[in-house]
């Protein structure tokens, strides 16, 4: 069995690999499992009485020594249903609205976060999903070159969605497909305001996309910002032909 598995179950580094060296050695005593593993014997025995705990361990007393040995496999299933239930009362005992509220009353919050790789463009264009339009300024017409696989697949969303795109495309991306795409609308920026940097405008949130090698973003949350940059966009589409 492998230790990763029972860690993601909840099992630290350590009581897995006690658990796992009991299903090599069978019933045995603390020492053993000292041998076999290495861990100190102190915390061996701490490690058992929590495996104990998670119903994971058995033991019987023979004379003085206490031999340990492992519960059936089968057990760890059991343990994880009563993880889940556990994790469901505590979901029960969060009161999620009044938490929502009090977020909700939180004047002019900002956040910000930095995206590094191809995963942070990914991430970007999923969150644009959940509005009904997207400003761009010096788009580049990359995403379909850069992102082949996740592309199609994604613009197909996006019109299912009716999600409009109106792009300021940068001189030279004026033949590139992303232009002929449905909901979309696009004018072409003059050669000297052209860009690698590329400005989504989105819902709240203004994102910031440099196509480096990897590709780095920067996205802010910000109302204030958000509409400055949309103001900014909309000059700019009524001034260019």
């Amino acid at each position: 069995m492998n230790k990763g598995i029972l860690k993601e179950i909840g099992l630290t580094d350590k009581e897995a690999e006690v658990y796992l060296t009991l299903l090599d050695l069978g019933s045995t005593i603390a020492s053993k499992i000292h041998e076999k593993t290495g861990i100190q014997r102190r915390n061996i025995y701490d490690l058992l009485n929590k495996l104990i705990g998670k119903g994971l361990v058995s033991y019987i007393t023979e004379g003085k020594k206490k031999y340990f040995q492992p519960k059936n496999p089968d057990r760890i299933f059991d343990y994880i249903d009563e993880q889940k239930e556990r994790l469901e009362e505590k979901k029960k005992a969060i009161d999620i609205k009044e938490l929502q509220d009090k977020f909700s009353s939180i004047k002019n919050m900002q956040e910000a976060e930095i995206l590094r790789g191809i995963q942070g463009i990914k991430t970007i264009l999923n969150d644009c999903l959940n509005v009904k339009e997207v400003l761009f300024i010096s788009s580049t017409g990359y995403v379909g070159e850069r992102l082949p696989y996740f592309w199609p697949h994604y613009d197909k969303q996006r019109i299912k969605k009716k999600i409009v795109w109106k792009l300021l495309l940068n001189y030279d991306a004026k033949n590139k497909p992303i232009v002929t795409s449905k909901f979309r609308e696009y004018k072409i920026l003059p050669k000297e305001l052209s860009s690698p940097n590329v400005i989504y405008i989105y819902g709240d949130k203004v994102a910031n996309v440099l196509w480096s090698e990897p590709p780095v973003s920067f996205v802010i949350r910000d109302k204030t910002i958000a509409e400055s940059y949309k103001r900014y966009f909309e000059f700019l589409w009524k001034a260019i032909k």
